[in-house]
């Protein structure tokens, strides 16, 4: 089973940096429509934690809760009841990626906590990427603790849903933070090391394949296939 990872499903900007972590809507719906029409299974977080993974089955990631998610993945993804992950730095709801937009040269918006909650009512998976999205290793214990234990209680008090899942921001992590996630509460994290579920170390080192906005069919399906 491989996990898929996105970031921005939208046309990105003239002077955005970065470009790749843009994957266009049509390109975006061509990837849905195409792995469904080779048997490919789309799963959730509960086939996760049921054991009910299998070679031919993919798990939809999407980072940072964009509102390009919104605006143009999540109604197709609900049209044809695929299930998916969105990640969602919780201090940032309504407000812009202030972690890199001047790496990448973009303001991107975030989703709100209204366009959030319906989301979490049609089924999809709210999950954590912290407060603010630093780099939790290289911060103190005791803040990256409140950045892993707080973003759970504030998207979970106004979501009203159990938040599960935890991404690390940037992919960077240690064991101190592997362990503050477990004893968070959550029941898996997610990296960004490249390789299949079967791969991972665990259910808190999940690793996932990363798409990008020239991962064309035939790109994608190889990396999926290997």
């Amino acid at each position: 089973m491989k996990v898929l990872t996105y970031h921005s499903i939208g046309m990105p900007p003239p002077e955005a940096k970065l470009k790749t972590l843009y994957v266009k809507p049509s390109a975006f719906k061509r990837q849905i429509n195409t792995l469904r029409l080779l048997g490919y299974r789309f799963l959730s977080v509960d086939h996760l934690l049921k054991g009910n993974a299998t070679r031919r089955s993919l798990l939809l990631t999407f980072d940072d809760a964009y509102l390009d998610f919104w605006e143009n993945a999540f109604h197709l993804l609900k049209s044809q009841n695929i299930p998916a992950v969105v990640f969602v730095p919780a201090m940032l709801v309504g407000k812009f990626n202030q972690w890199d937009h001047r790496r990448v040269n973009v303001k991107k918006p975030i989703m709100d906590w209204q366009q959030l909650r319906e989301l979490a009512q049609a089924g999809v998976e709210i999950g954590s990427h912290s407060l603010t999205h630093p780099y939790l290793s290289k911060i103190p214990r005791e803040k990256a603790k409140r950045e892993i234990e707080d973003s759970k209680k504030l998207l979970e008090d106004k979501l009203g849903v159990q938040i599960r899942a935890f991404c690390y921001p940037y992919g960077d992590y240690n064991h101190e933070v592997r362990d503050l996630v477990m004893q968070a509460g959550y029941l898996m994290a997610f990296t960004t090391k490249a390789g299949s579920f079967e791969q991972s170390e665990n259910l808190f080192e999940i690793r996932r394949i990363t798409v990008f906005g020239n991962d064309f069919i035939p790109k994608l399906l190889l990396k999926i296939l290997l």
